[in-house]
């Protein structure tokens, strides 16, 4: 495709949130130019290291503008779509259980999944059925300081116990949102809840794609990019924003280069974006202020490679251990990839990498999932720093929209308000607003 819009766009940050934009961009015409400090774009989509790339990913069924993104890039999938898989929890005596799902009508099958799942004990889940007919029949209501509590105060509050809050309601705070009962606001831990639960029956979907992010989107968006005449530049990294009468008039590069368009969108975590700004906008803005209260945590993710078959795909949320979940998929027809996921970056630093390494492969077995006559073949740990927004109460009040203050810059990310998780939806959602504010103004 050709560009016929005169109109320039710079992207700072070529993550999901940047290339979502840049693609939605293209299609609308203008000249776009990515600038990314990593050594390729979509670097941040695969844990900041590319050759981890060829990762097996979930989705759920609520991620709508992640599906809609998917199948505009694959209109005539030649990869097998999505594998539609229960949502499995590791019990205190080893044993899993699965999240029952029915095609009963909203919200009538959310009423009977919640009574169904035996994860939680009958009184409990008959107490906290009880409770979610009242909230939806208006005879009662969420609390209005549900963002000044955390999680765990409030879930105690409705009756559910401490060892539910363990085994069921921590591993999946940690699994939505990167963040423990104890952390989270018990505002953002009911938003994380309600599209997965508390809708309709397609939107409780858990989708394992066993190709790659890579394969999935960074491929085919950098395609059309090339095709559209797209400027990328990997390995620069940008210094300063600089501005004249409250608009950026350029984006200064470490190279001594200033690259200028008429509009720009900064798609970085947030303490990549606070040292670029004019400390002008800094005392003046609160929009800029409020970034410098974000936190961020680590991430830390382990692959054991096992040599067994993989039946079928499982997720498994996990309790007891530093580990919240693991995705079981197969890496060849004789070979099983275990891909577990932390948020607590001390797990993988507290003992050496044998000891961990047998500590994971024990739990794995415990649970069934590791055939007790199954070889590990390899394994492999890394950790990305500040990859996950901490949603501790007050958080909300601190991410910010798109629009910023100054009329031609947007911000982008997950870690921006769009009403998700910082998550792969955050980021697509975050991404497709800048686009739409610039080619609908």
């Amino acid at each position: 495709m050709t560009p016929t819009n005169p109109q320039s766009v710079v992207i700072l940050g070529g993550g999901p949130a940047g290339l979502t934009a840049a693609y939605r961009l293209i299609h609308h015409g203008y000249r776009v130019t990515i600038v990314d400090r990593g050594p390729a774009v979509g670097n941040a989509l695969s844990g900041g290291d590319l050759q981890h790339a060829p990762d097996p990913f979930t989705i759920l069924g609520c991620h709508h503008a992640t599906q809609a993104l998917l199948h505009v890039l694959h209109p005539t999938p030649q990869q097998p779509e999505g594998t539609i898989i229960p949502l499995e929890f590791r019990l205190p005596d080893g044993s899993l259980v699965h999240y029952p799902r029915t095609a009963f009508p909203s919200p009538l099958h959310t009423w009977v999944n919640l009574l169904r799942f035996t994860g939680i004990p009958w009184k409990e889940r008959w107490r906290l059925a009880s409770w979610v007919e009242q909230v939806w029949e208006g005879e009662t209501e969420l609390p209005a300081d549900l963002e000044q509590r955390t999680a765990a105060d409030w879930l105690t509050s409705i009756g559910q116990s401490g060892q539910t809050c363990r085994v069921v309601w921590n591993p999946l705070a940690r699994w939505l949102t990167g963040n423990d009962l104890g952390t989270i606001s018990a505002d953002a831990f009911v938003r994380s809840m309600k599209p997965v639960f508390l809708s309709t029956h397609p939107d409780s979907r858990v989708s394992v794609l066993q190709d790659s992010l890579l394969t999935r989107f960074i491929q085919p968006i950098t395609k059309v990019l090339i095709q559209g005449n797209a400027t990328i530049l990997p390995n620069t990294e940008a210094t300063q924003l600089h501005y004249k009468q409250d608009r950026i008039s350029g984006v200064l590069l470490r190279d001594g280069s200033l690259l200028q368009a008429d509009w720009y969108i900064t798609a970085l975590p947030p303490q990549q974006l606070t040292p670029l700004l004019p400390e002008r906008w800094l005392t003046r803005y609160a929009y800029f202020q409020q970034l410098t209260e974000l936190r961020s945590i680590d991430r830390t993710i382990l692959h054991l490679h096992a040599e067994q078959a993989c039946v079928s795909p499982r997720l498994v949320l996990l309790s007891g251990t530093a580990f919240h979940s693991v995705l079981v998929t197969s890496l060849t027809p004789d070979r099983t990839n275990f891909s577990l996921m932390t948020t607590d970056s001390q797990c993988a630093q507290t003992q050496p990498d044998s000891h961990l390494d047998s500590a994971i492969a024990e739990l794995l077995r415990s649970c069934g999932l590791l055939m007790a006559e199954s070889k590990i073949a390899s394994t492999q740990h890394r950790t990305v720093p500040n990859a996950i927004l901490s949603l501790k109460p007050g958080t909300k009040l601190y991410r910010p929209i798109q629009r910023s203050p100054i009329a031609n810059l947007l911000v982008a990310g997950s870690w921006t308000d769009t009403g998700w998780p910082p998550n792969l939806e955050s980021a697509i959602v975050s991404g497709n607003r800048c686009a739409d504010a610039i080619a609908l103004r």
